[in-house]
């Protein structure tokens, strides 16, 4: 059972917590970013006090947010949950039944995170994947679109060469060819 001297101090540490995150910016991020980010980590707070209910979307939230920053690896960013350990520690000075209980719910909710960060991570990179799949389809049109209109590649293949050993006075005649058009 946690404390009322505990509870009171839950805003402090859910604001503290917030600046732990704000503080690996070089500069205050936007407003919408800073709101977020509070969001989350004073619900994940709240939740440490009702067994871990309604944790799931902000929790969700936070590693989703976590996932995209390059920044950070994936220890780092579970590392972050466990810094409530300290925050509380030193903030509301927790005796050694109170640390006790609230040390079982913060890992719990580490590894209900770190399902979380890693599922945000799969989702990240399988957009990456299908970003980099577009780029090689347009890429791979572009190659055949010059394969067939292109005139140095027409030319090589008159001359039986590849296009790109084709010779510089060749190269020189189309150039002047496509200018006088």
């Amino acid at each position: 059972m946690v404390s009322k001297k505990v509870l009171q101090k839950k805003n402090e540490v859910a604001n503290a917590w917030k600046e732990y995150f704000l503080s690996r910016y070089p500069i205050r991020p936007p407003k919408e970013i800073v709101e977020y980010i509070e969001e989350c980590t004073s619900q994940i707070v709240e939740s440490l006090f009702k067994d871990l209910k309604d944790v799931e979307k902000p929790l969700d939230d936070l590693m989703r947010y976590l996932a995209t920053d390059t920044k950070l690896s994936a220890g780092g960013s579970i590392g972050t949950i466990f810094y409530l350990k300290k925050l509380f520690l030193d903030i509301a000075k927790l005796n050694m039944n109170e640390f006790l209980e609230l040390n079982r719910r913060i890992d719990l909710l580490v590894c209900k995170a770190f399902d979380m960060y890693m599922n945000a991570r799969e989702d990240v990179y399988r957009a990456r994947f299908r970003q980099m799949e577009f780029e090689l389809k347009a890429q791979m049109r572009a190659y055949e679109f010059c394969m067939k209109y292109c005139p140095y590649v027409k030319k090589a293949k008159e001359m039986g060469m590849d296009p790109w050993d084709l010779p510089k006075e060749e190269l020189e005649k189309l150039e002047k060819g496509a200018d006088e058009h």
